[in-house]
Order: C-alpha cells, then structure tokens, then sequence
C-alpha cells in the first residue's frame, strides 16, 4: 500500500484533523515501517538508537569477525498471518541438546543484538545458537512491526519448528534484548516444557507505555491524543491493539525461571520498567543491573559480569551439558 493512500486512509478512518493526526500518521509510518523523509516526534524513537552508537557498532562489528566465517544455516517458516520467516541455527563442535533462541530488539535483525552473545553461547557454553529476524526485519516478510504481539505468536511457531527438527527432549533458553526482551517476556506464561528458562534484558512493560515515555521525553507533555490516533491506525493497519503488547500478565504467570538484566543509565526503556517486572515476576528469578550501561548495552559495558551471570544462572537451572542431539 502506498504511503499517501495509507495517510489519506489514516486520516479518513480516524476522523481527525489538523497537526496532531498528522503527527500520528507520519509517526506511525516511521516507526512501525520504513522512515519517511519528513520526520515527526515518533521519528525519535528510532533515531535514539542511532544516537552516539559509534563504539557499540564497533562492538558488534568485532564479534561478526567470528561470525562471519561460522556455519549457519538458513531456514524458513510461515506464520500465522502468512509472512516468511527467516531463522538462522547455528551448532558448536561438540553435539548438544540445549538451544539458545535469541530475539532481536527493535529496527535491527539477526545481525544486531544476537551476534553480541553468539559466540559465547556457542564456544564457553556448547549450546546450539538460534537467532531469527523478525517479522518486518532483515529478510524476513511482513509490513508491520508488531512489538512483542507478534513477534511472541511468530516466536512460539519457532520453537514448534525446533522441537520438531531435534526431538521432545531439547532443552530451550529463550534470551532476548528490548523488544526481544519483552517478546520472551510475552511468552513466559505459555511456553511449552522444552523452555527451561527465559533472559529478559531491558525489556519495556509494554509498547504503548514505551511509546509514551519516549514522546514525552522529547518534550511533549500531553501524549494521550497523539498515542490514541497512533493506536487508531495501528489497529486500521497492523491488526493490533498496542494495548495488547503489555507483558505484566505473562511475567506474573511466568512458569520458568527468569534472569532480567537492565542498565542503570538506560533512559530509552527506562531501568524502572525492568524493575517492575522483576519484581511482578512468580517463578524464581534474578535481577542484573549492569552500572552505567545504556539501552541495550549491558553486554559491552559490562561483559565479564553479563557472562558470569548467565554461567551461573545456567548452571543452576540446566547444569551441564551431556546430552547430545544425534
């Protein structure tokens, strides 16, 4: 669909006028599909994680000088709505059964979030490396990022896909950074028992209220017309209410052990948030707070104690590992 028919349908479904439905229709446009060349305020919740990211591009620049020369393999699956999916599997020397699935955080891919840790999973841990983009990412297809609403149901077909290929008895650790932090928060309450445990790192409570810390940060105090508007055109749109990314529920039903992670100075899904759900969290659990680090750079500046950490978090919920896939 093009752009101008989207506006005019925006606009037209919406009954709104003036400055502030055209805030929420660019804005809409530049944050769940491709920027427009005219920004608006919702355009700065992409451009905040462009901001000053020279030394975290040349972090995860570094770890794809492993990658690069890896063994992965691509596959595909559909999902419900019928968009291609595009999943990445990568296997350590030595045969084992655990599988990290690891979720991507919002406008990057497989490439981005997951490559930080990919190594370390597979060369210190042993496990097998699972990683996808999501839906509307990298090469997957879809028009509509669906933060965590879609990309939790698209998650669940995954982990069907990998039971299937490698057998009941798997062992799955579900980790995932921002987005894919609340995408694995979304599906604590309903994964099925291959998921032994869940990593949650700086996860927002849900879009809607990530949507209006941000907008309010930019300096406007008055969110709830512009967010209405927004919401309108993404139930027009997308299909789903951004009411419906809320995680709360599922972490309090949480039916596996959870680790959340979260840096002190992330002022993009603020500390609070992962706080919040810590401690909403039932199953047992534990809370990284990793000092200084911003949004979704616990990893870099503190890599030592993010890996001691999943060492030790692992090794209390898995143990070792000595089962082999065959």
């Amino acid at each position: 669909m093009k752009r101008k028919t989207i506006l005019t349908l925006g606009a037209a479904t919406l009954g709104a006028a003036g400055l502030t439905a055209e805030l929420a229709i660019h804005g809409y446009l530049e944050v769940m599909a491709k920027p427009l060349k005219v920004r608006s305020v919702f355009g700065y919740i992409a451009d905040r994680l462009a901001d000053d990211n020279s030394e975290f591009l040349s972090f995860n620049t570094e770890k794809h000088k492993w990658i690069d020369v890896q063994d992965t393999q691509t596959v595909s699956i559909n999902s419900d709505r019928g968009d291609v999916l595009k999943g990445y599997l990568t296997k350590p020397k030595e045969k084992s059964d655990t599988f990290v699935f690891f979720a991507h955080g919002y406008h990057t891919d497989h490439g981005g979030d997951p490559a930080n840790f990919q190594q370390f999973y597979l060369e210190e841990m042993g496990y097998n490396f699972f990683c996808v983009d999501h839906v509307a990412s990298g090469e997957s297809g879809g028009n509509w990022v669906g933060f965590d609403y879609y990309e939790s149901a698209d998650c669940l077909k995954w982990i069907d896909y990998l039971v299937s290929q490698f057998g009941s008895d798997i062992k799955i650790i579900l980790h995932g950074v921002s987005m894919g932090g609340a995408t694995v928060c979304k599906m604590a309450d309903c994964v099925p028992k291959q998921v032994k445990l869940i990593i949650a790192d700086c996860p927002y409570t849900s879009a809607f209220e990530e949507f209006d810390w941000v907008v309010k940060s930019a300096g406007i105090k008055k969110t709830n017309g512009l967010l209405k508007l927004f919401n309108g055109i993404n139930k027009q749109l997308a299909g789903y209410d951004l009411k419906d990314t809320d995680v709360r529920s599922a972490v309090i039903g949480a039916k596996v052990p959870m680790l959340f992670v979260h840096g002190t100075e992330d002022d993009f899904v603020p500390t609070r948030m992962g706080k919040e759900l810590f401690e909403l969290c039932t199953s047992e659990k534990e809370l990284l707070l990793v000092d200084g680090a911003k949004h979704a750079e616990s990893i870099m500046t503190d890599e030592t104690s993010y890996h001691k950490k999943i060492r030790e978090f692992t090794g209390k919920y898995l143990g070792g590992n000595n089962n082999a896939v065959h």
